[in-house]
Order: C-alpha cells, then structure tokens, then sequence
C-alpha cells in the first residue's frame, strides 16, 4: 500500500511531462506544404526560382521556408476526379469517358495516384487511389447519367476530402461539371473549412449542361427525359447564384477551365498537368501554431509583372 501511495503521485508528474512532450513534438513535426504558381506575362509559367525569390507570412508572421521545383518529385501528387453525373450530364460524360488514358501519364505521373468518384443525388466511388491507368480510364469510362437533376458538388468534395486525410504530398481535386452546386447539404464555408484543413488544391473543368448537347450526336445521347417545364424558371435564378467552382478554386489556389467540346476538355486537362508540374512546393513549420485558421501570404520578390496563386490558408490543431 505504502508503495503504491509513492508510485501514484509519481505517475501524476511523468504523465503530464510525457503527454506535453508529445503534444510538443507533434505540434514542432508539422510541416505546411504551400503549392504555388507562377506566371509571366503570357500566362507561362515561370522557372528558375528559389528560396530567395520568395516571401511567405503565415498570420502576417515571416516564415523560414523551403522551396522545391515540383519536377523533383520531393512531393507526389494525389488526385480525386470528382464528376458530375446527373440527366443533365449526358453530353459532357460523352466526352469525359475519353480522357482516362491522359490521367497518369501527364498529371499524377509514376509516383501519384488518382482516384475517381461521381456525384449526382448520390456520391459513388467509382476507383480508389491507383497508378493503374487502365483502372483509372476504365473508372471514368463507365460512368452513365444518373436520373434525377441535383448535382451535389459541394457534399462529393467533403467526401473527396476525408479521402485525402491520410495522403502524403500534394493533394488535388478535379471537379468536372457545372460551374454552381444542385442540392447539396454541405454549405459552401463549410466545404471552404474541410478543403483548407485537408490541404487541398481545387481545379475545376466546369461546362454549360445546355450548350455541350449541341456538340454531340444525338445517337450518343440517352432518350430525352420528360419536360420539366418548373426548370425554365428555376434554372435561370439558379444561374444567378455564386460561382462554387471559380470560389473554391481561387481559394485553394487552383484554377478553373471551361470546355465544351473533347478537344478543349483534354486541353484543360493538359493546362492542369502543365501547372502541377511547374509549381513551386513552399513547405515551413510554423513558428506560431496557434490552434485554428491561419491565413497565407506568398509574395515573389524582384518579380512585378509575375502573376501569383497559392493556397490562401491552413487550419492548426
């Protein structure tokens, strides 16, 4: 009893200790990767810079920083391809089924990883993360329209999101759909919230799902639906609301591209494996850690016509 009278207090002073220093080093191990882009005047991205080119203040505070060429493979890339699958997708799937082959070779390369979910009222992974690009192209050939007309981005980039938890490296969203969410339960802040807590970098191929019926053969669509006709006044207050795609992307510093046709799809998809790949990888381990948002500013020194884009904010634990 005496014994255990000595140990008891004992624990009560090691405990603390031990769980401070564990809280220590998880909070000193931490590493904040920043992908940014630069561009010159013609929108080329620029090259040859290096740690001296660049500023980085985390909460208006200095940073120490590290800056790595994306080419370097020092941070591989996973992807999600998130795409929108409801009735009124059917001529942009026509094209999306074709782009699969294009995914390993120009963007996630022999390192990454891609993987590929569709959302319209429900939010299906069609292929976890692999290098297989027969995998991947099979996944996104085999993706059909669903039936109903809600297309809910924002609740199928949360999901996207919770994937990415685990990944090490660089972490990307593709969004193929319309440029506004249909129906999700998630609001856009909260989307906000859960992307910038899972470092997450959002792109965006957005389409008009009234003008891409015109650039295919009807024989390649599914029979028409039933007239909505509740949709000829719905539709144009809902084209009024926010842009979710170009918020999402300017805030996570990704960017956004239209396409209408195969042609310009597979061109965007291009622009985004050109951008990944000539990125600048800024990493720092915050002086400051305070739990909770911490906002991001890059700044490219000796450089004024450059043009910036980089992911705006972190939350701590």
């Amino acid at each position: 009893m005496v014994k255990l009278r000595r140990i008891v207090p004992a624990l009560a002073l090691i405990v603390p200790m031990l769980v401070a220093q564990d809280n220590r080093f998880h909070t000193e191990s931490r590493v904040v990767l920043v992908p940014v882009t630069v561009l010159n005047e013609k929108g080329r991205p620029v090259d040859g810079l290096g740690t001296a080119d660049f500023k980085l203040l985390d909460n208006n505070s200095a940073q120490e920083i590290t800056v790595d060429p994306a080419g370097t493979g020092v941070a591989p890339i996973s992807l999600i391809i998130a795409v929108q699958s409801n009735d009124i997708s059917a001529a942009a799937l026509t094209k999306v089924r074709r782009i699969g082959s294009l995914i390993q070779p120009l963007i996630i390369g022999d390192s990454g990883e891609a993987a590929v979910l569709s959302f319209d009222d429900e939010i299906l992974w069609r292929q976890e993360f692999t290098n297989d690009p027969e995998a991947i192209t099979r996944a996104l050939g085999e993706i059909q329209p669903g039936e109903q007309k809600k297309g809910r981005m924002l609740d199928a980039l949360v999901e996207a999101t919770r994937a990415m938890r685990t990944r090490q490296g660089r972490k990307v969203v593709l969004i193929v759909s319309e440029s506004r969410d249909r129906g999700s339960k998630t609001k856009l802040d909260a989307a906000l919230h859960a992307v910038e807590e899972a470092g997450v970098a959002i792109y965006a191929a957005r389409y008009s799902a009234w003008a891409t019926p015109f650039t295919v053969k009807q024989t390649e669509l599914p029979p028409p639906p039933a007239p909505n006709l509740s949709a000829i006044f719905t539709e144009p207050a809902r084209l009024g609301t926010t842009n979710t795609v170009r918020t999402l992307a300017q805030s996570t510093g990704g960017a956004e591209f239209g396409f209408l046709t195969r042609h310009s799809l597979e061109t965007a998809i291009e622009k985004l494996a050109e951008e990944v790949h000539s990125q600048y990888i800024l990493s720092f381990r915050p002086r400051s850690p305070e739990p909770g948002l911490h906002k991001i500013d890059v700044e490219v020194l000796n450089h004024a016509s450059v043009r910036v884009r980089w992911r705006q904010a972190y939350w701590a634990e």
